[in-house]
Formats: C-alpha cells, sequence, structure tokens
C-alpha cells in the first residue's frame, strides 16, 4: 500500500479548515463594526443630560434633551451601523429649535457604549431599553441605515408604553441578507459556506436573519432616500413603504448615504415631519 507523504496529510488538514476559518471570520466580520468616538470637545446642544438605561447589557450611553417647553414631543433617533451620537447631532439642534425634546443613545458596541459586538435583534432591543429608561411617550422616532431599520424592529416587539405615532426611515436596510451576501463575496465563500455563515448569524440572534425584513407600521410615515445610494439601494427601500396609505417617500440625488443624514434640506424634512409641521 502507497503511504501519504506528511506534506499532502497536513494540505488535506489545511483545506478542510480553511472553510471553517473563512465562515468564522466572515462571521465576526458581520457581528463587529468598527467603532468610531467622537472628541468630547466637539460641540453639542446645550441642555443634555445623561440618562441611565438600568437592565440592559451591554452599557448604553444615551443622552436626553428635555423639551423647553411643557407638552414638547419627545422625538427618539437611532444612528446607522457603525455611527454615534454624534452624527445626529444636526438633528438634535433641529428638533430642539422646533420645541421637542431628543432621546438618543449609542448602539451596542458603537461610541461610547460598551460590547464589541453586536447585531440587528440587539439594536432593537436596545432601542426599547433606552424608551423604558425615559418613562416617558416617545412622540416620533427617526432612524437611519441600520438604525432605521432597528427602530421598525423594535417596534414590531414589545414597546414600552404608547408607540410613536410618526416615524422617519432615512435610506434603511430594506434587506437584511444583504451584508450577509456582501460579506460571503469578501470572504469568497461557496455557496455551502454563505449557508453556514447564515445558519451561525441565525444561532446568534437566536431568529432567522431572512426575516427581519422591515415593514411600514401604520403611522404617519417618511422615507427619505439618495437615489445614488451605494451602501442602501434605494429600489429595495421603496418596497418597505409601497402599498402603505399613510406613508410618504422623499427621494434626493448627490448625497449617498452617509451624508444625507447631515443633509441641511433633509434635516429639516425629517425634523418637521417628527414635530408635524409638515401638514
Amino acid at each position: 500500500m502507497k503511504r501519504e507523504s506528511p506534506i499532502g496529510w497536513l494540505d488535506g488538514l489545511a483545506a478542510l479548515a480553511r472553510p471553517w476559518s473563512a465562515v468564522a471570520e466572515a462571521a465576526r466580520l458581520y457581528f463587529t463594526p468598527e467603532r468610531a468616538v467622537a472628541p468630547p470637545a466637539l460641540p453639542e446642544p446645550a441642555g443634555g443630560v445623561v440618562l441611565a438605561v438600568p437592565g440592559f447589557t451591554p452599557h448604553l450611553n444615551a443622552r436626553l434633551w428635555p423639551a423647553a417647553g411643557a407638552g414638547g414631543p419627545l422625538v427618539l433617533l437611532a444612528h446607522d451601523w457603525e455611527g454615534q451620537v454624534q452624527d445626529v447631532m444636526p438633528l438634535v439642534a433641529a428638533l430642539l429649535s422646533r420645541g421637542a425634546g431628543v432621546l438618543a443613545f449609542d448602539a451596542p458596541a458603537h461610541g461610547r457604549s460598551s460590547g464589541d459586538s453586536t447585531h440587528l435583534v440587539e439594536m432593537a432591543a436596545a432601542v426599547r431599553a433606552v424608551v423604558r429608561a425615559v418613562g416617558a411617550p416617545v412622540h416620533a422616532a427617526i432612524g437611519h441605515g441600520v438604525g432605521a431599520t432597528a427602530l421598525t424592529l423594535a417596534l414590531e416587539g414589545d414597546w414600552p408604553g404608547t408607540p410613536p405615532v410618526r416615524l422617519v426611515l432615512l435610506a434603511p436596510l430594506a434587506d437584511p441578507m444583504l451584508p450577509v451576501r456582501q460579506i460571503a463575496h469578501i470572504h469568497r465563500l461557496d455557496m455551502n459556506g454563505e449557508m453556514e455563515l447564515v445558519q451561525r448569524i441565525d444561532r446568534v440572534m437566536g431568529q432567522p436573519i431572512a426575516a427581519l425584513v422591515p415593514k411600514a407600521p401604520p403611522v404617519a410615515g417618511l422615507l427619505v432616500h439618495s437615489s445614488d445610494d451605494r451602501i442602501m439601494p434605494v429600489a429595495d427601500a421603496l418596497h418597505i413603504v409601497a402599498g402603505a396609505a399613510s406613508w410618504r417617500t422623499h427621494l434626493v440625488s448627490g448625497l449617498g448615504h452617509r451624508r444625507l443624514i447631515g443633509d441641511v434640506s433633509v434635516v429639516a424634512l425629517a425634523a418637521d415631519h417628527a414635530v408635524g409641521r409638515d401638514g
């Protein structure tokens, strides 16, 4: 009998290990955002206070800007994947100038919140935890990118108290499988490798990722998207609000994905809708 050479045996073992390692690394990439933390010296609107969020792990960095007058609506803001509270400061300022209070937070593993990894289900749970901590009804909510999708998922769950009656989705992630396919492509996973990646993600989330498709709730809704968005395809987002009579769509161009959240016109449009000034 011909004996297998040690080199051939090692090559075979390495070949078995490579797919597992690629899938494991792909899963790590999916769950681990690149953290950005704004310098503490950056300006922010006055009057903000730190909001403690008990009973939720990891620790969440949450901020509350109370409304200037009694009865001012409270608006919740949710930033995008790999974003932070600092990203939504233009919205904070615009809402405060319209007499609203503002609730914003760093998602798990983002900004100054703790944790090294997170996912859509945990981000949705963090939304509900922050609302529960503030102990006041949220009149409206505005989300960007993955944060917008997390908002819709949070509304499908056990929302604390009365849910918001107005909602703004800025370039939401409409297809939760999109980043999975992109990461599988980066790591050159074949069909079996991609299936294993999905199974790993499902196990961590506790539910199938393919079922986390955002839906337009029956509220006064506004979808804003830029036609040249290369991160969140606008065609996918339009499916979210298709047939939703209480929703309207505002398409812009030239802002891509990241610049949308800071554009003066978009910020004004979103803030006006949140406080009910858009008719």
